[in-house]
């Protein structure tokens, strides 16, 4: 194996021999960026999918590649895996002391996996290889959107892919899952667009399911947080132009939602969003308010367990309304401690640095446009989730890491630079 220090700049990280073996290697890590958002290719024992045996084979032809990045994060990666360190001793001495040890035991594995081993499979490769799994990422999005629109329209009652109350769940198979992703894949989408990696007119063709998918989804925190990302790069870009064609834009929509939404607008987005936009009352925005229950109760339950969590999928069962709460930060907060909590922050900050790093230079200034966008968004998001482990949601967070750290020189390089 190589200490593999991940590479600052293109001129660092030349292409790797074509050998079967890294030909192979490469092939399996783009299938499993592909699928890691169909959560419905997985196994009913526990949360595996198919990305996830994709992603272990991978591996497996890394090692004997002799090509894993010890050092995933750069000089970054001590202080990450330590924050995961913490994550993962909260939660495993909460189940530990208080919960269910063969239960923690099975978390913290998921989020070992997520949190270690699939950085180790994307980063530390060259921009162009990371940059090719960046657009995988972004019209695996859109595979994933089409596939719910045409099934709204040829077979809308499809319990697989549709919630009791018409809401869709997709490959996901998580309604908020669903709008989160939109949002995120909107926003890969744009990132790809400006920096003239993709045309207008694929901009305009892939980016219309996706919204649309958005749509279906019916989801509040899915429709604020895309309304956070588009806005986020548009700032974050720095230009004048671009933010005053984004709040033009918003206003237009804006003005087509409130006085003509009911005409084109999916009925379920009607029923569980347009209510809560236009009237300003949240006790029509969905769950909303059984959520701030959830949040009550859970502050409650954390004056009891501040050093030592009552464990892992634990506070559901403690809790009198039989739910986890839908916040990752409450969630860890009562399920590992003030221990796992600083975990959690010490991930995001890892993250930060690698983005403020890229975005402070101008060679790779775009790359921090993407990571901050993006963490941007799920930072929000994490205020509506429970725990955060599934591949479906970390491998769109690594990716802009990853591209970070690739060196990648924003439009300075070229569509015939990159795969």
């Amino acid at each position: 194996m190589t200490l593999s220090a991940i590479p600052v700049s293109p001129h660092r990280s030349p292409a790797l021999p074509g050998t079967a073996s890294q030909e192979l290697e490469r092939l399996l890590v783009i299938v499993a960026v592909f699928l890691s958002p169909m959560t419905y290719l997985r196994t009913d024992i526990v949360f595996f999918t198919l990305s996830d045996l994709v992603a272990s084979a991978a591996f497996v032809v890394m090692i004997a590649n002799r090509r894993i990045p010890l050092r995933p994060f750069a000089d970054m990666t001590s202080f990450w895996l330590f924050s995961v360190l913490l994550l993962c001793g909260g939660l495993i001495v909460g189940s530990l002391m208080s919960g269910d040890p063969l239960t923690g035991a099975v978390g913290v594995g998921q989020y070992g996996f997520s949190l270690v081993l699939m950085p180790m499979l994307l980063l530390g490769r060259p921009a162009r290889e990371t940059m090719f799994l960046c657009k995988v990422m972004a019209f695996s999005f859109v595979f994933v959107m089409l596939h719910g629109v045409l099934y709204s329209v040829f077979s809308p009652d499809d319990a697989r892919f549709f919630s009791r109350n018409g809401r869709l769940t997709g490959l996901i198979e998580r309604e908020n899952g669903v709008g989160l992703l939109a949002g995120v894949g909107l926003v890969y989408l744009t990132w790809l667009y400006f920096i003239a990696q993709i045309s207008g007119i694929l901009f305009v063709a892939s980016a219309a399911p996706v919204a649309y998918g958005l749509l279906l989804s019916a989801s509040n925190s899915g429709f604020i947080v895309s309304v956070l990302g588009i806005f986020g790069i548009s700032f974050f870009y720095g230009s004048a132009k671009h933010i005053l064609v984004f709040v033009a834009v918003a206003v237009v929509g804006l003005v087509a939602l409130f006085f003509f939404g009911e005409y084109f607008l999916p009925e379920v987005f009607l029923e569980r969003v347009y209510g809560a936009l236009t009237t300003g009352d949240s006790s029509e925005a969905g769950t909303f308010d059984g959520r701030m229950l959830l949040i009550r109760e859970a502050i409650v339950m954390i004056d009891r367990s501040i050093w030592v969590g009552v464990g892992v999928d634990q506070h559901r069962l403690i809790s009198q309304l039989g739910a986890p709460v839908h916040n990752t930060y409450l969630l860890l907060f009562s399920e590992g401690g003030v221990v796992a909590l600083l975990g959690l922050v010490g991930v995001l900050l890892t993250l930060v640095f690698v983005g403020w790093r890229a975005f402070s230079n101008p060679e790779t200034r775009w790359a921090g446009v993407l990571m901050f966008t993006i963490l941007l968004m799920f930072a929000f998001a994490l205020n509506g989730v429970t725990h955060i482990y599934g591949r479906f949601l970390c491998v769109p967070l690594l990716l802009p890491a990853a591209i970070c750290l690739s060196g990648f020189g924003g439009r300075r390089q070229t569509k015939r630079e990159s795969m």
